[in-house]
């Protein structure tokens, strides 16, 4: 599993985010999204063998973002990161 973070260049409201988020989480691979309401970022943790940073940006800006991709990065799987 891998952590994608973008920085989201277009502001939607909660709702908006929610939606996308739903969007993004039907995707295979994808098992977690968090769009941060005031740090204009989103983070995706993927399967990479599944899905493609690419896909999850062209579904981003398919809904009206403008984003790059800040970082992607081994996503931890425990609590405080200390075991992954």
């Amino acid at each position: 599993m891998r952590l994608a973070s973008f920085v989201l260049k277009a502001s939607h409201n909660a709702g908006f985010n929610a939606d996308i988020e739903t969007k993004l989480k039907q995707l295979p691979g994808v098992s977690d999204v968090l769009i941060g309401d005031l740090s204009d970022t989103c983070s995706i943790v993927y399967d990479e063998a599944t899905v493609s940073t690419l896909l999850l940006r062209n579904v981003l800006q398919g809904a009206g973002y403008d984003c790059q991709i800040e970082e992607a990065a081994p996503a931890k799987t425990s609590c405080c990161g200390a075991c992954s």
